[in-house]
């Protein structure tokens, strides 16, 4: 019989430590039996009817601002994630466009959120190309705080994680409503729903 080498064992070990580490950074859920501890290091996500959950996020040209939900107080809040290389999420442009119209600032303000590698290719695009309302970096990227958070809709499956993903917080910063990737809703009807 075969008795495996110590480079056998190294490389199990090496092997599970890496798969550990992308289900962590995917955001799926901790197995069965791990500690409350690292159970509760998961982020709480966005839920329908639900307190938003709380976020400090940097502003996408001025790295040095946060933007928290107490800058939205009394105001319903579209956060809109996103990213120059999402063809689903430039083509809501318009729809964000037609919703500034028709909602003031005072009544509905809009964050978006960008997913990009980096600021310069999410500015570049805002240089060509308006899109409304605050706009804000998610360094961290989908597997990030923030987008463990908002880029992944509780009680669906990890794989449902994506962009575009359209939020909207009510003035008690309650969610109402949530369109993720995949989704067919529209922007505009939802808002008119609620407004």
């Amino acid at each position: 019989m075969h008795k495996p080498s110590a480079h056998h064992y190294h490389f199990r070990a090496s092997v599970l430590i890496l798969a550990l580490s992308a289900a962590s950074l995917l955001g799926l859920s901790p197995l069965p039996g791990l500690s409350p501890e690292v159970a509760s290091a998961q982020p709480e996500s966005t839920e329908i009817g639900k307190q938003v959950p709380g976020f400090e996020i940097e502003a996408l040209r001025d790295s040095g601002r946060a933007i928290t939900p107490s800058d939205f107080e009394g105001r319903y809040v579209l956060l809109n994630l996103w990213a120059t290389w999402c063809g689903p999420c430039i083509e809501k442009i318009p729809a964000l466009q037609k919703a500034r119209q028709r909602y003031s600032p005072e009544r509905l303000a809009i964050l978006n959120v960008s997913f990009d590698r980096s600021r310069p290719e999410a500015t570049a695009l805002l240089e060509k190309r308006e899109m409304p309302g605050s706009h804000a970096y998610a360094s961290g990227g989908l597997g990030g705080e923030f987008g463990g958070k908002f880029a992944r809709v509780s009680g669906r499956s990890s794989s449902m994680r994506g962009l575009p993903n359209l939020t909207l917080v009510g003035p008690e910063g309650k969610v109402t409503e949530i369109i993720s990737a995949g989704d067919s809703g529209s922007v505009l009807e939802m808002l008119s729903e609620h407004l």
